[in-house]
């Protein structure tokens, strides 16, 4: 079973390999202008459940919207 993230922990973690800034707000943008897929990362609870293995994916999207380098 993947280890699964909230949007501010996975901020957190691709901050770290990106070393640089990334807000979950940018994350949670991404997800409502369905740039990530939402099946892939339901809300659970009222949280987005990320897989760990998703990471690489939003921030291939982080960058090609400008919002990371």
């Amino acid at each position: 079973m993947p280890e699964i993230l909230t949007v501010s922990e996975a901020a957190r973690e691709l901050a770290t390999i990106v070393h640089g800034t990334v807000r979950p707000r940018d994350i949670s943008t991404l997800f409502y202008h369905r740039e990530l897929q939402d099946d892939l990362c339901p809300i659970i609870g009222g949280r987005r459940a990320i897989p760990r293995d998703y990471l690489d994916t939003i921030a291939d999207a982080l960058r090609r919207k400008g919002m990371i380098k």
